[in-house]
Parts: structure tokens; C-alpha cells; sequence
């Protein structure tokens, strides 16, 4: 047995790949965990919509654990999408940086509560990534609004990021300048897709991470960070590694984020988990 009550699990990378699958040896350790007694949650970069179809393909309990989703800005019930948990940006702090990523000729994209709001995206309609994101959107039931530019939008909900995509070119010296100017206002990172050849540049309100989402879920359970196992593969999760009792990376991570996990889980997913429940990490 294992003394880690929870276990959290990024998406990308780490649950499925592009084909958005998760696999049989997955979901036999998944299932083996919480007949042991774990709790599972995902914790992602994804909004609820992006999300809901691959936790629908894990074998959980009810009472299901929230998700918590884009970065930790956001925790919501499973099952419905309701809400228990938001971290907004400051209106001005969103529409400057909205603002300063369109005049850098990208398309921004606001996220927002669409239980809240009825709304999962604002974004822009134009500028260097605007096709890319449009079919991206697309193939989730997302309800988006676009405009020509979003720090133009009057009645703009608060923002839980905002993002674009980036040339991998151009992104370091955008991502330099905007850290200069956004310093101490913002938590910001870059992810780099090689799927798709392109780099996510996103920014939230400071306090926003995927720790600080994980400890509202452990929280009716008494389970604190060092009770936790998190697995993930890229710099979003770089938090949420430092802050658990064990940290995981998949095999493929940078070197960063393989620096801040406890362990790296060489053989994959299932086997880490097995490994896990059956008391190999304390």
C-alpha cells in the first residue's frame, strides 16, 4: 500500500497523446489505483469541454474528484462542469496582455467560466494563429465569440488566461519582453508543441498553478500537497511536481521538469502507477 492519497494526472503528454486515447494499460492502473483507495483528478491546461471526453474514458468512483483545469485557475465538479473554484486575472492585467499580443501580431484568447458565463473562449479573429485555433476550437462543442480585437471587448468576462500561438521563432524575444513588462503581475509560460511545430505562450493572475488546484480538491479530505503524487511532462506543471510528496515526469519532459519530479516514470504511465499502489514510493 501506498501513503499517497491522491493521485493527480496531467492530460497531454502524460494521459493521451494526439489521438486523444486513453490506453487499456492506463486505464487497468487507474482503475487498480482507486480500488485501493485513491483518489484520482486531472489536473490540466484544458477547459472543461477539452477535458470531459478523456475523463469519461477513466474508470472513477463516484463521488468523482473535481478537475482542475486551465493551470488551476479553474476547479469544477466532474460529472456537470459546475464550478467550486476560480482564478481570475485583473480586467486591466487581461487587456493589456490580450493588447500586447495582438499588437505582436498574434491571435489572443481569452478563457473564461462558461458556468459563470455561458461562454468558453473570447478570442481574436485575426493575426498568426487565428486558423490554427479556429480549427482547434472547433472540434470541441466550445462556445466562442470572436472580435476583431479582445482587449476591445466591452463587456469581457474576467479572464483565467490568456493565451496564443506562437511562432517557435518569435517566441523567446516575445516571451522576454512580455515577462519584463508583466513582472510580479502575472504567472507565465511557454509550451512548445511539437505535434503541431507552434509555442503556447500563456499568462494567469499570480497564484494561479496547478498546486494551488490540486490542495482546494484534497482539501474535504484532509489531504494536503504531501499526500499527493502528480504526474506531468512541461513547464505548466513545474509547480505542481516541486509542491507534491512526489513529483512525477514522464519520459519524454525537458530536463527542467525532469530536475523537479521526485522520479521519472521511465516505463510509462500504468507501470508507475502500479508502482505507486504498490508501495514502492512509501
Amino acid at each position: 500500500m501506498t501513503k499517497y492519497k491522491l493521485l493527480a494526472l496531467d492530460i497531454d503528454g502524460t494521459l493521451v497523446g494526439r489521438d486523444e486515447i486513453v490506453s487499456q494499460p492506463v486505464r487497468e492502473a487507474v482503475a487498480a489505483a482507486v480500488v485501493g483507495g485513491m483518489k484520482v483528478c486531472l489536473a490540466t491546461g484544458r477547459s472543461y469541454v477539452e477535458t470531459a471526453g478523456v475523463w469519461r474514458q477513466l474508470p472513477l468512483a463516484e463521488p468523482h474528484e473535481p478537475m482542475v483545469l486551465f493551470g488551476g485557475a479553474l476547479v469544477t465538479e466532474g460529472a456537470t462542469g459546475r464550478t467550486l473554484f476560480h482564478h481570475t486575472m485583473s480586467p486591466a492585467d487581461a487587456r493589456e496582455f490580450s493588447g500586447a499580443l495582438s499588437d505582436a501580431g498574434f491571435c489572443s484568447v481569452v478563457a473564461v467560466d462558461p458556468w459563470r458565463h455561458g461562454l468558453d473562449y473570447v478570442r481574436a479573429a485575426g493575426g498568426w494563429g487565428h486558423e490554427f485555433l479556429h480549427r482547434w476550437l472547433g472540434r470541441h462543442a466550445l462556445t466562442v465569440r470572436v472580435a476583431s480585437r479582445v482587449d476591445a471587448v466591452a463587456d469581457l468576462p474576467p479572464a483565467l488566461r490568456v493565451s496564443a500561438v506562437v511562432e517557435p521563432a518569435k517566441a523567446p524575444e516575445l516571451e522576454a519582453r512580455l515577462r519584463e513588462r508583466f513582472d510580479g503581475r502575472l504567472t507565465m509560460h511557454t509550451i512548445y508543441v511539437p505535434a503541431y511545430d507552434f509555442t503556447v505562450l500563456e499568462a494567469f493572475g499570480g497564484g494561479a498553478s496547478k498546486l494551488a488546484g490540486i490542495t482546494y480538491v484534497g482539501q474535504p479530505w484532509r489531504i494536503g500537497p504531501g499526500l499527493v503524487a502528480a504526474v506531468g511532462d512541461d513547464v505548466n506543471d513545474l509547480a505542481m511536481l516541486r509542491g507534491v510528496g512526489l513529483g512525477v515526469a514522464m519520459p519524454q519532459a525537458s530536463d527542467d521538469v525532469k530536475s523537479a519530479a521526485c522520479h521519472v516514470a521511465e516505463k510509462g504511465l500504468a507501470v508507475f502507477i502500479h508502482e505507486l499502489i504498490g508501495g514502492r514510493f512509501g
